[in-house]
Order: structure tokens, then sequence, then C-alpha cells
């Protein structure tokens, strides 16, 4: 067994700690909080297979994204669910994005496998049966639960292969490999001005292509399970800070342009990596050469801990390098309080939720931007123009997203003098990218990496993209 399969196998005690401590935390607020529990122990052998189960595991981590949860697998191969429930769970129990939609979905994937009389998914609001859901997370597997596991052909050989298969990747890889980039900007108002008068660049967020290292059949497992990919959280910092510090250094690739240009990198870490020596070793280089960071931490990570991210908000204020909480969506943003952790930005998820609630929840959410401060706002993937048209109704001017992304894309064709041999597509995966592999066919690369400023459009498609901008 790999060194990297041994800790996993080590930290279950770790991890049930960790459950019941989030379990804990939930039902001391438990209004708008919902469970959910995939027996996969439950089904017939040989199911879950594996195709099965990364299915599920997708399911519940996309739910988990869109509304402020996580997701945790337990002993037994169940996996759990906690989060919080659309505020108006009838009228919204079809879409597909809401955690009641879950049980269907999950019927659909497993109902050829499961026996009679048997559950599939339990489901808990946790301000009506608080109890029952803590007896199920402090309650041992039933014998039911274990007799399946028995019969359950063993697959821990595959398990250790794409543990030790995704530790080798990301130890050993050339990292701009597995990285990507994304420009947010600031949109000023004014439909009849100039492009180059709207729009300015933000800062620039450097992150592990998720999609990237999905791409990996021996590896997409363990990078869609969620407790297995963070356990990989510290080692994924250490590998970004690191690597960081040495291109600041040798004034390389990724920071050079963004040194010249003076505009901010963002890191998403986790309050460890924070509080370690190597991000450390950045902040000296990063005041040395005169470089600017921002560091992203999801809500999650930053109410887990409260006296660590204490802790590792000093550090960022000593460094000099802003906070800004991440993965606000629609459901958090009415009922958690992100300002208390003195962020400089907020970055809020753009769902179709927030265009069209009830009358109430928009008083909600108007309300909690108000808190917040649109000024201090983020409107995170942006993917096209009625996000852009929510945004500024509500004061919101910052934004990132794949539509900016074109019309950053469609900036640069307009000043390109190879722009006859790309299309407008090409040029933002190029620019997102930053593998040297996937930039080859660039004929101007250093543009990739320029302030999104321009003048018009260098062609039909781009011109499109420009004029959309509401």
């Amino acid at each position: 067994m790999s060194g990297v399969v041994a800790e996993v196998a080590a930290d279950s005690a770790a991890s049930d700690r960790a459950l019941k401590d989030m379990a804990e935390r939930a039902l001391r607020a438990p209004r708008g909080k919902l469970a959910l529990a995939l027996h996969l122990s439950r089904l017939r052998p040989p199911a879950p297979r594996p195709h099965q189960t990364r299915m599920a595991r997708a399911l519940l981590q996309d739910t988990a994204q869109l509304h402020s949860g996580q997701v945790f697998a337990l002993r037994n191969g169940d996996l759990l669910l906690l989060c919080t429930a659309p505020p108006d769970e009838q009228r919204l129990i079809t879409t597909p994005s809401s955690p009641r939609a879950l049980p269907a979905a999950l019927l659909r994937l497993f109902g050829a496998d499961i026996p009679d009389q048997e559950k599939l998914t339990t489901t808990w609001r946790l301000e009506d049966e608080g109890d029952r859901f803590w007896m199920f997370v402090t309650a041992p597997p039933g014998p039911a639960q274990a007799d399946a596991a028995e019969d359950a052909p063993d697959d821990s050989g595959d398990s250790a292969a794409r543990l030790t298969a995704l530790d080798t990747l990301l130890t050993t890889s050339f990292l701009p490999d597995l990285l990507a980039q994304q420009t947010a900007i600031h949109l000023q108002p004014g439909r009849g001005l100039p492009l180059s008068a709207r729009l300015t660049p933000l800062f620039r967020e450097i992150t592990f292509s998720l999609a990237t290292l999905s791409q990996r059949t021996d590896i997409a497992e363990a990078v869609a399970d969620p407790f297995l990919f963070r356990h990989f959280t510290k080692l994924l910092d250490a590998r970004m800070l690191e690597h960081m510090h040495a291109d600041l250094e040798q004034s390389g690739k990724i920071t050079r342009g963004a040194v010249r240009q003076n505009l901010r990198l963002h890191l998403n870490l986790t309050p460890e990596g924070i509080v370690s020596t190597a991000f450390a070793r950045l902040a000296d280089a990063a005041q040395r050469v005169g470089a600017r960071f921002g560091v992203e931490v999801s809500l999650m990570e930053a109410t887990a801990d409260p006296q660590l991210m204490d802790y590792a908000r000093r550090l960022l204020d000593m460094a000099g390098f802003p906070l800004i909480v991440d993965g606000l969506d629609h459901v958090a943003l009415t009922i958690s309080h992100p300002a208390g952790l003195r962020p400089a930005l907020v970055k809020l998820t753009w769902s179709p939720l927030l265009a069209d609630p009830a009358p109430d929840v928009r008083r909600a959410i108007d309300a909690a931007i108000a808190r917040i401060g649109p000024e201090r706002l983020v409107l995170h993937r942006a993917e096209g123009e009625d996000a852009l048209v929510w945004g500024q109704a509500r004061g919101i001017m910052r934004f990132q997203g794949y539509f900016l992304d074109a019309v950053q894309a469609a900036g640069r064709i307009a000043t390109c003098h190879s722009a006859r041999a790309c299309t407008l597509r090409q040029c933002i995966a190029r620019a997102g990218a930053l593998s040297p592999a996937i930039r080859m066919g660039c004929g101007n690369p250093g543009l990739l990496d320029m302030a999104p400023y321009g003048r018009g459009a260098g062609s039909q498609e781009a011109a499109h993209a420009v004029a959309r901008i509401p």
C-alpha cells in the first residue's frame, strides 16, 4: 500500500470526527439545512459499478457546490450530503440543481439494483428531524449494510492505483499543464462608450484545472470523490505556492505579465496553506518584486475552523494579500454573513434562480447584497448576458466568467496581427490555459496575458460578442 493510500486509511477516524463536527454545527443552526444519505451499501452486488459511483458523486458534489454543502464518504460506502435547502422547495422541486430533485435522479441511476423494501436515499430536514439525523451520524453500519459490504467485490487494488496515479500526477507533472487562469473585469457603465473605456482588469485567478485532471481516466474517480480530493488540498496548496514563488523569482511566464501590468493575481488556498512556510516565502518574494496577490478561500473552508481562519486572516493582513471569500451561492447569500470575515471581495456564483425568485426571496437577496455591498461583490461564472443584466441592475459591476472571456478575446482579436488564423473560441481556450502545449497554436502568445483593452472587433464573431455587452 502506498504512503498516500495508508494516509487515507489512517484518516478514516478523522473523517468520522469531521462529519460529527459538521453535523453538530449544522444542528446548532438547523433552519434551512438539509441532509441526504445515498445508501450505496444496500445495492445488490456487483453494484455499485464504477461509472454509477462517479455519476452519483458528481451529482452530489454539484448540488453541494450550488447549495453551500459538503459531501462525506462514509465507512460503509454510503455518501452523505449536508447542504442548505432552497427557500421555496415546492416551486423548485423539479429544478435539477435542487437537493429535493436528487432522490429521483439517483433512483433513475440505481433503481434496477436496489432490493425490494429497501430505501435508496434518506432525507432529513434538520429543523424538524435533527434527532433522527444525529442518530444516523452516530450509529454504526447496520447488519444488512455490513453484509452487502462483505459481498461486494473488492476494488481496493483499483482504488489504491487511482490514488497512487493522482498522487504521482500532482507531484511530478509539469505544473502549468494542470493550471488554468481567468481574468475578472470591472465593467464601467455607459453602453455607448468605446470598449477600451469600459473594461478594466480586476484580477487574474490562477487555479488547478479540475477539467484537465478529470480527463485522465485512471484518476477521474479520485478527482470526482470530494473526500479523496480534499485529502490532496494540502499537496495542491504546497505545489501552487512553491511554483508561484519560483516563477516570481525567475520573472516567469505566469507572473511576469501581471507584475508588469500591476494586475493582482488570485490564488485559491485553504487556511492551512495560508499558515504554511511556503506561503511566507511567497509573501516575501512578492514584496521584493512588487507583485500583488489576493487569496480566495471558500466560504465552507473559512467557516469550518474560525480560530484557524482568524489566524490566517491576520497573516494575510501582514502580507498585504486581500482575502476574497469564494463559493457563495444564491442560498448562502441570504443565510450567511461573509462580511464578518472582513473580505475585500465576495464572489457570488451566478444562477438563474437569482433572477426569478419569489417576491419574499427577492427582497432577501436584495437585502443581502446591500448588507455585503455591491461594490464588494464579484458575480462569478457569469456565462451569459442575463448575468450581466441582473448584476448591473443591483449595482454589481465586477464580473468573472466565460461571457467576459469572450469579450476579452474579442478585444485581443481586434489588435492581433495573427487573428486571421484563429477563431474566437480558440483565443478563449488559449488565454485560459497555462500549458505551453495548448498555447502552441497562438501566433501572438504575449497578447494572451495582456489587459483586455480593445477598440473594436477583428471578426464578425468577435464583433457580436462585444456588441452584446449590456
